[in-house]
């Protein structure tokens, strides 16, 4: 799609009502987070450890969490001495509260609810209802739905929310904690600055991975650190199932840093409302161009008028060489979710372990034209038939 075209797309698109459509000019993505009690912290992950401080959740206390999980989002509370169980999840996503019941023990102490792809989670209501019948604390994860919602970041309904910023804004890193129950306080729970290293190394890496691309960029990475230059696993197998990358481990010396500068000033200047209508146009044109290709199953065959797409989610068998052949392409599709977490009891979540092996993930930025969709999903239709 032309620059022209995407402009008259995005001219055309409806509106949501809401008043952060005005505050957007002003504040870019911190305009969602006004009148909130908000605190900026270096990482999601970062975030996530602190609720279990603000909450008061104490070592060997139980949390209830999503079997479909990253890993990444888990390790803050297992870290934080948390007794972490599975909870079922689904083909549709869903957070069934009917699933939950049942796993509730004396231990339970907390709900840890995941919206996934940008999709908020239907009955955020009922599970609201389980936890104040339970006298359990929330935490909800918007990581993944930063812009969803009627007013964007909603995230309103856990006693703590959680959200990321890089995953929808190009900034090097940076999260947020909002706590939403009034009888919590979290007096500056990031007191300690970002470790400008690692920011100045995620800095580094992106604008190599903006010049060179994705896949010249790893194998230049390897060539300098004595590799091979060839595609390695993003995974190690362990025993019996792969485990996560290692760095989606939470990393101890990461606890209580805020936010870095250079992202916080960044975040003040990024459109909203434009991020949001170019992704809905970029999710509309691959369920389009999709619906011709054999052997992909959307994962969402709809998309909600408040829902801002992350990524465009598919089920696909043979994910993983899939996801590979697309890299060797230069494109940005991953093997979503790919590895099990090695501290977790994985037993009897095989409609989770199912989607973490099978789910591909394509991009569909708010940087990407009509053409570059068309492209992937070319370059896909090949790659599965050959």
């Amino acid at each position: 799609m032309t620059r022209n075209r995407i402009a008259d797309a995005v001219a055309n698109m409806p509106m949501r009502a809401g008043s952060f459509w005005k505050q957007d000019a002003q504040g870019g993505i911190l305009a969602l987070f006004a009148n909130r009690k908000v605190h900026y912290a270096f990482q999601t992950r970062v975030a996530i450890h602190a609720a279990c401080d603000v909450l008061g959740l104490q070592d060997g206390d139980e949390i209830l969490a999503p079997a479909y999980n990253c890993g990444s989002e888990v390790d803050p509370l297992v870290q934080a001495g948390l007794k972490v169980r599975l909870y079922p999840v689904g083909k549709d996503l869903r957070t069934d509260p009917a699933r939950i019941e049942p796993l509730i023990s004396d231990r339970t102490r907390a709900i840890y609810v995941t919206h996934y792809f940008g999709i908020l989670q239907p009955e955020l209501t009922a599970l609201r209802a389980l936890c104040n019948n339970y006298g359990l604390r929330m935490i909800e994860d918007c990581a993944l739905s930063l812009l969803s919602g009627k007013s964007p970041a909603e995230g309103r309904t856990g006693d703590i929310s959680v959200f990321c910023f890089h995953k929808f804004v190009p900034v090097p890193e940076g999260g947020a904690l909002v706590v939403n129950a009034p009888d919590l306080t979290a007096a500056a729970p990031f007191p300690r600055p970002a470790p400008g290293k690692v920011v100045a190394k995620i800095v580094a890496r992106s604008t190599l991975v903006n010049v060179l691309g994705s896949t010249r960029a790893r194998i230049l990475k390897r060539a300098l650190s004595g590799g091979s230059g060839m595609t390695e696993p993003d995974h190690v197998t362990t025993d019996e199932i792969d485990d996560i990358p290692g760095h989606y481990y939470f990393d101890p010396d990461l606890q209580r840093r805020r936010i870095s500068v250079v992202a916080s000033r960044q975040l003040r200047s990024f459109s909203v409302s434009d991020t949001i209508k170019i992704r809905r146009a970029n999710w509309h044109r691959y369920r389009e161009r999709l619906e011709k290709v054999q052997g992909v199953e959307m994962l969402k065959s709809e998309l909600e008028t408040e829902t801002c797409p992350l990524i465009m989610p598919l089920v696909v068998n043979g994910r993983d060489r899939a996801a590979r052949d697309l890299q060797a392409r230069g494109i940005g599709a991953t093997p979503w979710w790919a590895g099990f977490h090695r501290n977790l009891d994985w037993t009897g979540q095989d409609e989770a372990i199912a989607l973490k092996n099978q789910v591909l993930s394509l991009p569909l930025h708010q940087y990407l034209s009509e053409d570059h969709i068309d492209h992937i999903v070319s370059a896909l239709q090949e790659v599965l038939s050959s």
